[in-house]
Protein backbone atom coordinates (compact mmCIF):
# COMPACT_ATOMS: atom_id res chain seq x y z
CA UNK A 1 0.00 0.00 0.00
CA UNK A 2 1.44 3.36 -1.03
CA UNK A 3 2.13 5.86 1.87
CA UNK A 4 0.36 8.95 1.41
CA UNK A 5 3.53 11.09 0.57
CA UNK A 6 3.62 9.38 -2.88
CA UNK A 7 -0.63 9.14 -2.88
CA UNK A 8 0.21 13.30 -3.11
CA UNK A 9 2.61 13.18 -5.95
CA UNK A 10 -0.04 11.00 -7.61
CA UNK A 11 -2.72 13.36 -7.33
CA UNK A 12 -0.30 16.36 -8.38
CA UNK A 13 0.64 14.28 -11.41
CA UNK A 14 -3.19 13.65 -11.93
CA UNK A 15 -3.70 16.98 -12.18
CA UNK A 16 -1.65 18.30 -14.15
CA UNK A 17 -2.34 15.53 -16.94
CA UNK A 18 -5.95 15.70 -16.71
CA UNK A 19 -4.94 20.07 -17.22
CA UNK A 20 -2.76 19.29 -20.18
CA UNK A 21 -5.81 16.92 -22.16
CA UNK A 22 -8.82 19.37 -20.98
CA UNK A 23 -6.81 22.06 -23.26
CA UNK A 24 -5.61 19.52 -26.08
CA UNK A 25 -9.71 18.32 -25.82
CA UNK A 26 -11.22 21.96 -26.43
CA UNK A 27 -8.36 22.86 -29.37
CA UNK A 28 -9.70 19.73 -31.22
CA UNK A 29 -13.07 20.19 -30.65
CA UNK A 30 -12.85 24.09 -32.12
CA UNK A 31 -10.40 22.93 -35.49
CA UNK A 32 -8.10 25.33 -34.16
CA UNK A 33 -4.31 25.30 -33.06
CA UNK A 34 -3.57 25.99 -29.44
CA UNK A 35 -2.94 29.39 -28.64
CA UNK A 36 -0.11 31.06 -27.16
CA UNK A 37 -1.42 31.00 -23.92
CA UNK A 38 -2.31 27.41 -24.14
CA UNK A 39 1.08 26.18 -25.54
CA UNK A 40 2.64 28.14 -22.68
CA UNK A 41 0.27 26.60 -19.84
CA UNK A 42 0.73 22.76 -21.10
CA UNK A 43 4.57 23.53 -21.48
CA UNK A 44 4.74 24.69 -18.01
CA UNK A 45 2.24 21.74 -17.10
CA UNK A 46 5.17 19.36 -18.95
CA UNK A 47 8.08 20.60 -17.04
CA UNK A 48 6.42 20.37 -13.89
CA UNK A 49 5.23 16.51 -14.92
CA UNK A 50 8.58 15.92 -15.38
CA UNK A 51 10.06 16.71 -11.55
CA UNK A 52 6.78 14.90 -10.53
CA UNK A 53 7.57 11.78 -12.58
CA UNK A 54 11.38 11.84 -11.04
CA UNK A 55 9.96 12.28 -7.50
CA UNK A 56 7.43 8.95 -8.32
CA UNK A 57 10.09 6.77 -9.47
CA UNK A 58 12.09 7.53 -6.59
CA UNK A 59 9.66 7.04 -3.45
CA UNK A 60 8.26 4.09 -5.91
CA UNK A 61 11.73 2.48 -5.44
CA UNK A 62 12.38 2.93 -1.97
CA UNK A 63 8.59 1.58 -1.05
CA UNK A 64 9.38 -1.09 -3.27
CA UNK A 65 12.63 -2.20 -1.83
CA UNK A 66 11.46 -1.28 2.25
CA UNK A 67 8.49 -4.02 1.18
CA UNK A 68 11.08 -6.66 0.34
CA UNK A 69 13.10 -6.44 2.84
CA UNK A 70 9.87 -6.45 5.13
CA UNK A 71 8.83 -9.79 3.89
CA UNK A 72 12.38 -11.47 3.56
CA UNK A 73 12.41 -10.30 7.98
CA UNK A 74 9.26 -12.22 7.81
CA UNK A 75 10.56 -15.08 6.07
CA UNK A 76 13.06 -15.97 8.33
CA UNK A 77 12.84 -19.24 10.80
CA UNK A 78 11.96 -18.03 14.12
CA UNK A 79 14.65 -18.69 16.83
CA UNK A 80 13.47 -21.46 19.33
CA UNK A 81 12.73 -20.00 22.90
CA UNK A 82 15.45 -22.40 24.27
CA UNK A 83 18.38 -20.80 22.47
CA UNK A 84 17.37 -17.03 23.21
CA UNK A 85 20.63 -15.12 25.33
CA UNK A 86 19.70 -12.73 28.16
CA UNK A 87 21.81 -10.35 29.15
CA UNK A 88 22.84 -11.17 32.67
CA UNK A 89 22.56 -7.58 35.13
CA UNK A 90 24.46 -7.56 38.23
CA UNK A 91 22.46 -6.23 40.56
CA UNK A 92 22.80 -4.72 44.23
CA UNK A 93 20.50 -4.48 46.97
CA UNK A 94 22.28 -1.28 47.97
CA UNK A 95 20.29 1.57 47.09
CA UNK A 96 21.59 4.85 45.70
CA UNK A 97 20.35 6.62 49.17
CA UNK A 98 23.13 4.26 50.59
CA UNK A 99 26.01 4.75 48.76
CA UNK A 100 25.22 8.86 49.17
CA UNK A 101 22.31 9.46 52.30
CA UNK A 102 23.26 13.18 50.72
CA UNK A 103 24.46 14.88 54.15
CA UNK A 104 27.24 16.33 53.05
CA UNK A 105 26.36 17.12 49.43
CA UNK A 106 27.25 20.58 47.83
CA UNK A 107 24.79 23.56 48.75
CA UNK A 108 23.34 23.43 44.88
CA UNK A 109 22.21 20.53 45.58
CA UNK A 110 20.72 20.59 48.80
CA UNK A 111 23.63 20.05 51.51
CA UNK A 112 22.69 21.57 54.70
CA UNK A 113 26.08 19.78 56.70
CA UNK A 114 30.16 19.98 56.70
CA UNK A 115 31.69 16.60 56.44
CA UNK A 116 34.60 18.93 58.68
CA UNK A 117 32.32 20.37 61.40
CA UNK A 118 30.79 16.93 61.62
CA UNK A 119 33.55 15.40 62.43
CA UNK A 120 34.42 17.96 64.96
CA UNK A 121 31.22 17.76 66.46
CA UNK A 122 31.19 13.74 67.02
CA UNK A 123 34.51 13.68 68.00
CA UNK A 124 34.78 16.50 70.71
CA UNK A 125 31.74 16.97 71.85
CA UNK A 126 29.80 14.14 70.69
CA UNK A 127 27.10 15.05 69.35
CA UNK A 128 24.81 12.46 68.27
CA UNK A 129 23.43 13.40 65.38
CA UNK A 130 26.81 14.41 63.70
CA UNK A 131 27.82 10.77 64.86
CA UNK A 132 24.37 9.59 63.29
CA UNK A 133 25.46 11.30 59.97
CA UNK A 134 28.67 9.98 59.84
CA UNK A 135 27.72 7.20 60.65
CA UNK A 136 25.35 7.13 57.56
CA UNK A 137 27.59 8.45 55.30
CA UNK A 138 30.31 5.41 56.07
CA UNK A 139 27.61 2.64 56.17
CA UNK A 140 29.66 -0.25 54.97
CA UNK A 141 30.02 -3.91 56.57
CA UNK A 142 34.04 -4.07 56.85
CA UNK A 143 35.78 -7.81 56.35
CA UNK A 144 38.48 -8.32 58.10
CA UNK A 145 41.12 -5.15 59.27
CA UNK A 146 40.02 -3.25 56.37
CA UNK A 147 38.46 0.08 56.36
CA UNK A 148 36.01 1.93 53.65
CA UNK A 149 37.02 5.09 51.49
CA UNK A 150 33.62 6.71 52.18
CA UNK A 151 34.74 10.72 51.03
CA UNK A 152 32.11 13.38 49.99
CA UNK A 153 31.41 13.05 46.44
CA UNK A 154 33.25 16.78 46.59
CA UNK A 155 35.92 15.28 48.58
CA UNK A 156 37.01 13.05 46.30
CA UNK A 157 40.05 15.19 44.52
CA UNK A 158 40.86 15.49 48.23
CA UNK A 159 42.01 12.08 48.27
CA UNK A 160 45.63 11.63 49.47
CA UNK A 161 46.77 8.70 47.63
CA UNK A 162 50.01 6.23 49.31
CA UNK A 163 52.79 8.65 47.80
CA UNK A 164 54.93 6.63 45.56
CA UNK A 165 57.41 8.15 43.09
CA UNK A 166 56.67 7.45 39.23
CA UNK A 167 59.17 6.83 36.29
CA UNK A 168 62.54 9.07 36.09
CA UNK A 169 65.06 6.69 34.68
CA UNK A 170 62.59 4.55 32.95
CA UNK A 171 61.06 7.73 31.41
CA UNK A 172 64.69 8.39 29.73
CA UNK A 173 66.21 5.55 28.59
CA UNK A 174 65.08 4.59 24.55
CA UNK A 175 61.06 3.12 25.07
CA UNK A 176 59.82 0.33 23.25
CA UNK A 177 56.35 -0.69 23.36
CA UNK A 178 55.36 -3.78 22.89
CA UNK A 179 51.13 -4.11 22.55
CA UNK A 180 50.09 -7.16 23.61
CA UNK A 181 52.92 -9.21 22.13
CA UNK A 182 55.13 -10.93 24.91
CA UNK A 183 57.10 -12.43 22.04
CA UNK A 184 61.35 -12.24 22.94
CA UNK A 185 62.67 -9.58 20.75
CA UNK A 186 65.62 -10.42 18.38
CA UNK A 187 67.93 -7.72 17.87
CA UNK A 188 71.11 -7.96 15.70
CA UNK A 189 74.43 -6.23 16.03
CA UNK A 190 77.95 -6.31 14.66
CA UNK A 191 80.53 -7.30 16.41
CA UNK A 192 83.51 -7.01 14.16
CA UNK A 193 83.82 -5.28 11.22
CA UNK A 194 86.61 -4.10 8.60
CA UNK A 195 90.55 -4.61 9.26
CA UNK A 196 92.40 -1.07 9.09
CA UNK A 197 92.84 0.33 5.67
CA UNK A 198 96.12 0.52 3.75
CA UNK A 199 97.85 3.04 1.30
CA UNK A 200 97.97 1.99 -2.28
CA UNK A 201 101.30 0.85 -3.34
CA UNK A 202 101.16 1.92 -7.28
CA UNK A 203 98.71 4.60 -8.79
CA UNK A 204 96.69 2.95 -11.46
CA UNK A 205 97.79 -0.76 -9.89
CA UNK A 206 95.72 -2.86 -7.05
CA UNK A 207 98.02 -3.74 -4.08
CA UNK A 208 99.27 -6.90 -3.97
CA UNK A 209 97.96 -9.53 -1.15
CA UNK A 210 99.86 -10.25 1.84
CA UNK A 211 103.10 -7.94 3.19
CA UNK A 212 102.78 -3.93 3.66
CA UNK A 213 100.75 -4.01 0.41
CA UNK A 214 97.51 -6.12 1.21
CA UNK A 215 94.09 -5.04 0.89
CA UNK A 216 92.16 -4.50 4.76
CA UNK A 217 90.97 -7.58 5.15
CA UNK A 218 87.15 -8.05 5.59
CA UNK A 219 86.14 -9.91 8.46
CA UNK A 220 82.46 -8.48 9.24
CA UNK A 221 80.71 -10.80 11.66
CA UNK A 222 77.34 -10.56 13.51
CA UNK A 223 75.59 -11.55 16.59
CA UNK A 224 72.40 -10.34 18.02
CA UNK A 225 70.95 -9.65 21.26
CA UNK A 226 68.06 -10.78 23.15
CA UNK A 227 65.28 -8.87 25.34
CA UNK A 228 62.97 -11.53 26.70
CA UNK A 229 59.39 -9.72 28.26
CA UNK A 230 59.04 -10.82 31.73
CA UNK A 231 54.82 -10.89 33.19
CA UNK A 232 54.29 -8.61 36.21
CA UNK A 233 51.17 -8.42 37.78
CA UNK A 234 48.92 -6.96 41.26
CA UNK A 235 46.02 -7.26 42.81
CA UNK A 236 43.67 -6.63 45.59
CA UNK A 237 41.18 -8.82 47.46
CA UNK A 238 38.50 -6.23 47.93
CA UNK A 239 35.48 -6.33 49.87
CA UNK A 240 32.10 -6.19 48.02
CA UNK A 241 30.59 -4.44 50.94
CA UNK A 242 33.64 -1.67 50.18
CA UNK A 243 32.69 -1.30 46.65
CA UNK A 244 28.76 -1.49 47.04
CA UNK A 245 28.30 1.06 50.02
CA UNK A 246 31.56 3.72 49.00
CA UNK A 247 31.42 6.66 46.76
CA UNK A 248 31.98 5.09 42.99
CA UNK A 249 35.31 6.51 43.00
CA UNK A 250 36.53 4.12 45.31
CA UNK A 251 37.00 1.70 41.98
CA UNK A 252 39.39 4.93 40.12
CA UNK A 253 41.58 4.69 43.48
CA UNK A 254 42.47 1.63 43.28
CA UNK A 255 42.75 1.36 39.67
CA UNK A 256 45.07 5.03 40.52
CA UNK A 257 47.36 2.64 43.25
CA UNK A 258 47.66 -0.32 40.87
CA UNK A 259 48.81 1.76 37.97
CA UNK A 260 51.50 3.76 40.24
CA UNK A 261 52.73 0.49 41.59
CA UNK A 262 52.96 -0.53 38.02
CA UNK A 263 55.15 2.82 37.36
CA UNK A 264 57.56 2.39 40.89
CA UNK A 265 58.21 -1.77 39.80
CA UNK A 266 59.35 -0.37 36.14
CA UNK A 267 61.56 2.30 37.48
CA UNK A 268 62.93 -0.39 39.80
CA UNK A 269 63.47 -2.87 36.79
CA UNK A 270 64.88 -0.65 34.53
CA UNK A 271 67.61 0.65 36.87
CA UNK A 272 68.46 -3.08 38.55
CA UNK A 273 69.34 -3.34 34.86
CA UNK A 274 71.63 -0.41 34.37
CA UNK A 275 73.53 -1.70 37.27
CA UNK A 276 73.77 -4.96 36.98
CA UNK A 277 74.74 -5.20 33.06
CA UNK A 278 76.39 -2.06 32.69
CA UNK A 279 80.68 -2.00 32.57
CA UNK A 280 81.59 -2.00 36.48
CA UNK A 281 84.49 0.65 37.19
CA UNK A 282 87.00 -1.25 38.40
CA UNK A 283 87.98 1.08 41.08
CA UNK A 284 85.50 2.04 43.67
CA UNK A 285 84.86 5.54 44.48
CA UNK A 286 86.19 6.60 47.50
CA UNK A 287 83.40 9.23 49.23
CA UNK A 288 85.03 12.17 50.58
CA UNK A 289 84.92 12.43 54.44
CA UNK A 290 83.50 15.83 55.99
CA UNK A 291 85.80 18.60 55.15
CA UNK A 292 87.51 16.88 52.02
CA UNK A 293 87.16 18.03 48.88
CA UNK A 294 84.75 16.90 46.86
CA UNK A 295 86.83 16.70 43.80
CA UNK A 296 87.49 13.07 43.38
CA UNK A 297 83.82 12.63 43.55
CA UNK A 298 83.34 14.48 40.57
CA UNK A 299 86.79 13.45 38.52
CA UNK A 300 85.03 10.02 38.83
CA UNK A 301 81.92 10.81 36.98
CA UNK A 302 84.34 12.69 34.58
CA UNK A 303 85.97 9.66 33.99
CA UNK A 304 82.93 8.13 33.31
CA UNK A 305 81.75 10.45 31.35
CA UNK A 306 85.16 9.89 28.41
CA UNK A 307 84.71 6.21 29.08
CA UNK A 308 80.95 6.43 27.94
CA UNK A 309 82.37 9.11 24.65
CA UNK A 310 85.15 5.94 23.92
CA UNK A 311 82.34 3.49 23.21
CA UNK A 312 81.47 5.68 20.18
CA UNK A 313 78.48 5.97 20.37
CA UNK A 314 77.61 9.38 21.36
CA UNK A 315 78.17 11.21 25.05
CA UNK A 316 76.80 10.44 28.09
CA UNK A 317 73.90 12.19 29.21
CA UNK A 318 72.29 10.99 31.81
CA UNK A 319 73.65 9.78 35.97
CA UNK A 320 70.97 8.07 38.15
CA UNK A 321 71.60 7.61 41.94
CA UNK A 322 69.93 7.15 44.75
CA UNK A 323 68.23 10.21 46.62
CA UNK A 324 70.51 9.76 49.32
CA UNK A 325 73.68 10.07 47.24
CA UNK A 326 72.34 12.69 44.72
CA UNK A 327 71.91 14.78 48.67
CA UNK A 328 76.00 14.03 49.54
CA UNK A 329 76.89 15.02 45.57
CA UNK A 330 75.14 18.56 46.02
CA UNK A 331 76.69 18.70 49.39
CA UNK A 332 80.25 18.43 47.89
CA UNK A 333 82.02 21.55 47.65
CA UNK A 334 85.11 22.89 47.00
CA UNK A 335 88.24 24.51 48.31
CA UNK A 336 86.17 27.71 48.80
CA UNK A 337 82.75 26.18 49.35
CA UNK A 338 80.90 26.80 46.58
CA UNK A 339 79.10 23.56 45.48
CA UNK A 340 80.72 21.68 42.86
CA UNK A 341 77.01 20.01 41.65
CA UNK A 342 74.83 22.94 41.40
CA UNK A 343 71.28 22.66 40.52
CA UNK A 344 71.08 23.87 36.91
CA UNK A 345 68.20 21.62 35.84
CA UNK A 346 64.32 22.84 37.16
CA UNK A 347 61.20 21.25 37.01
CA UNK A 348 58.63 22.89 34.38
CA UNK A 349 56.37 25.35 36.04
CA UNK A 350 53.53 27.07 35.83
CA UNK A 351 51.49 30.26 37.54
CA UNK A 352 51.12 27.97 40.62
CA UNK A 353 55.18 26.98 40.90
CA UNK A 354 57.39 24.01 40.03
CA UNK A 355 55.54 20.42 38.68
CA UNK A 356 56.55 17.25 39.86
CA UNK A 357 59.23 16.61 42.32
CA UNK A 358 61.99 15.02 40.68
CA UNK A 359 65.10 16.13 41.67
CA UNK A 360 67.82 16.91 38.84
CA UNK A 361 71.16 18.13 39.10
CA UNK A 362 74.56 18.86 36.73
CA UNK A 363 77.26 17.25 37.15
CA UNK A 364 80.11 18.38 34.30
CA UNK A 365 77.14 18.77 31.32
CA UNK A 366 75.54 15.28 32.95
CA UNK A 367 72.14 15.32 33.89
CA UNK A 368 71.76 13.81 37.35
CA UNK A 369 68.74 12.47 38.32
CA UNK A 370 67.90 11.03 42.12
CA UNK A 371 65.08 8.37 41.85
CA UNK A 372 63.87 5.48 44.19
CA UNK A 373 64.75 2.93 41.34
CA UNK A 374 68.51 3.15 42.59
CA UNK A 375 68.81 1.16 46.65
CA UNK A 376 70.85 2.75 48.94
CA UNK A 377 70.96 0.11 51.45
CA UNK A 378 74.16 -2.94 50.84
CA UNK A 379 76.78 -2.21 48.19
CA UNK A 380 75.59 1.31 46.70
CA UNK A 381 76.14 2.35 43.10
CA UNK A 382 75.63 5.00 40.71
CA UNK A 383 75.63 4.56 37.05
CA UNK A 384 76.89 7.46 34.23
CA UNK A 385 75.33 6.54 30.96
CA UNK A 386 74.40 7.56 27.18
CA UNK A 387 69.85 6.60 27.67
CA UNK A 388 70.32 5.42 23.80
CA UNK A 389 72.13 2.41 25.14
CA UNK A 390 69.28 1.34 27.43
CA UNK A 391 66.56 -0.18 25.72
CA UNK A 392 63.03 -0.75 27.88
CA UNK A 393 60.23 -2.26 26.26
CA UNK A 394 56.67 -2.48 27.55
CA UNK A 395 53.33 -3.84 26.74
CA UNK A 396 49.54 -2.15 27.30
CA UNK A 397 48.59 -3.32 30.77
CA UNK A 398 45.71 -4.68 31.33
CA UNK A 399 42.71 -3.89 34.17
CA UNK A 400 41.11 -6.87 35.08
CA UNK A 401 37.96 -7.51 37.53
CA UNK A 402 37.03 -10.99 38.86
CA UNK A 403 34.24 -11.96 41.17
CA UNK A 404 33.91 -14.98 43.91
CA UNK A 405 37.73 -15.66 43.33
CA UNK A 406 37.56 -16.36 47.36
CA UNK A 407 34.08 -16.70 47.92
CA UNK A 408 30.98 -14.21 47.21
CA UNK A 409 32.23 -11.50 50.06
CA UNK A 410 35.54 -10.25 47.69
CA UNK A 411 36.31 -8.90 44.37
CA UNK A 412 39.58 -8.94 43.04
CA UNK A 413 40.88 -6.36 41.33
CA UNK A 414 44.28 -6.12 39.33
CA UNK A 415 46.64 -5.40 36.57
CA UNK A 416 49.05 -7.26 34.47
CA UNK A 417 51.80 -6.55 31.29
CA UNK A 418 54.74 -7.56 30.01
CA UNK A 419 58.25 -5.67 30.37
CA UNK A 420 61.66 -6.26 29.77
CA UNK A 421 64.93 -4.47 29.50
CA UNK A 422 67.83 -4.69 27.62
CA UNK A 423 71.38 -3.34 28.30
CA UNK A 424 72.27 -3.02 24.33
CA UNK A 425 75.87 -1.50 24.69
CA UNK A 426 77.05 -1.80 28.19
CA UNK A 427 80.25 0.13 27.17
CA UNK A 428 78.00 3.33 27.24
CA UNK A 429 76.78 2.36 30.50
CA UNK A 430 79.69 2.87 33.23
CA UNK A 431 78.71 1.87 36.43
CA UNK A 432 80.54 2.86 39.67
CA UNK A 433 80.57 1.26 43.50
CA UNK A 434 80.44 3.87 46.15
CA UNK A 435 82.61 3.47 49.35
CA UNK A 436 81.69 5.01 51.59
CA UNK A 437 84.20 3.62 54.37
CA UNK A 438 81.38 1.90 56.24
Amino acid sequence: MPSAYLKRLQEQYDELRSGIEEIQTRATEEDRDLTEDELRTVQENVERGKALYEQIETQTELEARSAKVTALAASLPKEPEETKVTEEVRTSSTAAVDRDPGHYRSVEEGGKHSFFADQVKARVYGDEDAKRRLSEHARAAVSGSNTGILPPRWLVNEYQALARQGRVAAARVRNLPLGNDPRPLTLPKQTAGTADLFAQDTEGANNTSGGNGQWGQQSFTSSYDTLTPVTYAEYFDVSRQLLDASDPAVDRLIAMDLHAAWDLKMEKLVCAAILANGTQVTDPLTWPTAGESGAAAIDAVIDAQVAVSEDFRGPADTAIMAYSRFGAFRKLRDENGRPLMPVSRYNPQNANGALGNVLMGDIEGVDALGTAGVPDTGTEKFAVFRSDAVLFAESTTLDFTYDQIVGPSSVRIGIWGYAGVLVRNPGSVQVITIDDGS
